[in-house]
C-alpha cells in the first residue's frame, strides 16, 4: 500500500511540474494574449519618488485610427536610478518596476508610476522603456524621455522629432493640484521586421 502512494505522489509531483513548466512557456510565448488593463500602478503607495502619471492613444499608422489590442511593456529605474533597490544593481531584463497594459478599442493608455532617476554617474538622461506590440505588428523597442533633462543630446531630439522613426520621444510633465507629475505621449505604430535583434522580453 505504501508503495502505491508513494508511486501516485511521484507521478502527481510530474504532473504539476509540467504543468507549471507549460504555463510557463504560454506567458513568454503568448503574451500577446494575455488580457491586461490599459490602465497600470507599478509602484506601491510609499515608493520614493515623485509620482507621475502618462498617459496617451496608441494609433495605427494612418495616425487617425485607434490602435486596439495595442500592448505596451514599460520598465524604468528607480529615484535612485536603480533597477533593484537596496543599492544593488542587476540585469535590466528583470527590472523591479515593470508592467504591461493592454489598449481598448479607444487605444488609450495610462501608467502610475515615479520619475525615474538617471543611472548613477554617467550622463543618460532619464528615461521610461517601452517595447510595443499589436495585432500585426511584432515587438520594438521605444523609449520615454522628459522635457528639460540636462542629459538629452542632440541625436535624442532628432529621433523625437523624426517621425518615421518613433523610438525616442520627450513628453513635457507639468504637475497637478496634487503635485503629481503629468504627460501625454500618443504613439503611432510602425512595423518593424523581426530579426535576432528584437528583444522578447522573459517577465
Amino acid at each position: 500500500m505504501k508503495k502505491r502512494n508513494l508511486i501516485f505522489l511521484f507521478w502527481l509531483f510530474l504532473f504539476c511540474s509540467c504543468r507549471q513548466t507549460n504555463a510557463s512557456v504560454d506567458f513568454l510565448e503568448n503574451s500577446d494574449t494575455l488580457d491586461f488593463s490599459s490602465k497600470i500602478v507599478l509602484v506601491k503607495e510609499g515608493e520614493p519618488g515623485e509620482k507621475m502619471v502618462i498617459s496617451g492613444t496608441v494609433y495605427l499608422p494612418d495616425r487617425k485610427t485607434p490602435a486596439k489590442g495595442a500592448i505596451l511593456a514599460v520598465w524604468q529605474t528607480d529615484a535612485n536610478g536603480l533597477y533593484y533597490n537596496k543599492g544593488k544593481e542587476g540585469p535590466e531584463d528583470n527590472p523591479r518596476i515593470r508592467g504591461r497594459v493592454k489598449t481598448g478599442a479607444d487605444g488609450k493608455y495610462e501608467i502610475h508610476t515615479i520619475k525615474p532617476a538617471p543611472y548613477p554617474g554617467n550622463r543618460i538622461p532619464s528615461h521610461i522603456h517601452v517595447h510595443v506590440s499589436a495585432p500585426d505588428f511584432p515587438e520594438y523597442g521605444s523609449e520615454y524621455l522628459f522635457e528639460g533633462d540636462k542629459y538629452i543630446t542632440s541625436e535624442d531630439l532628432r529621433r523625437s522629432e523624426n517621425k518615421n522613426d518613433g523610438s525616442t520621444h520627450i513628453i513635457k510633465l507639468t504637475k497637478e493640484n496634487k503635485g503629481i507629475l503629468s504627460g501625454k505621449c500618443d504613439l503611432i505604430l510602425k512595423y518593424v521586421k523581426p530579426s535576432g535583434e528584437t528583444m522578447k522580453l522573459a517577465w
